[in-house]
């Protein structure tokens, strides 16, 4: 299967990013007991405070925080819309001596488990150079599992993990 990633630049993939987000949102909720879903349905950071978004747009402009300034990806499989990947490359928002950070990532479940992700990851790292990290939630075992698998092939095992394996840094 032919995995690229594509820079969302135009409408049409922006909005593709957005759709996969609501649906990576929900998803995060599981882990993540600061996402709260409100009367409305919808998933949403719980310190922004209640009742939230009422749609779908503005549940994704409620919680797309810095999003906006980071680069934003489709990732395609065999031409068809997988999932999406954001990277964060604005120093403001980075730990000192980090480059990029790779901030959402998410698979639709169509296609998962046939190494998309995998793929995906490698080719999202492979943009740029320089000092990366990685997150996961401490309460999220397959995403820590994931991407210290990931991290640790992309990088031959040069890499540091941090907070208790839940931050992958390396330089590539």
């Amino acid at each position: 299967m032919e995995v690229i990633l594509s820079r969302a630049k135009n409408e049409k993939e922006l909005k593709t990013v957005q759709n996969f987000f609501l649906d990576y949102f929900y998803t995060m909720s599981q882990y993540d007991p600061q996402i709260i879903i409100n009367s409305y349905g919808l998933p949403m950071w719980s310190p922004f405070g209640l009742p939230g978004p009422t749609t779908s747009q503005e549940c994704i402009r409620f919680n797309w925080w810095i999003r906006d300034i980071c680069l934003q990806y489709v990732i395609m499989a065999d031409g068809q819309p997988a999932g999406f990947v954001i990277i964060c490359a604005d120093q403001a928002h980075l730990a000192p001596g980090v480059d990029y950070e790779l901030m959402d990532f998410y698979i639709t479940p169509k296609y998962r488990r046939q190494k998309i992700g995998r793929l995906a990851a490698r080719a999202a790292f492979d943009l740029f150079q320089g000092r990366w990290q990685v997150f996961q939630l401490e309460q999220n075992p397959p995403a820590r599992t994931f991407w210290q698998s990931v991290v640790g092939e992309y990088t031959n095992g040069n890499y540091e993990n941090l907070d208790g394996g839940t931050q992958q840094r390396f330089q590539n």
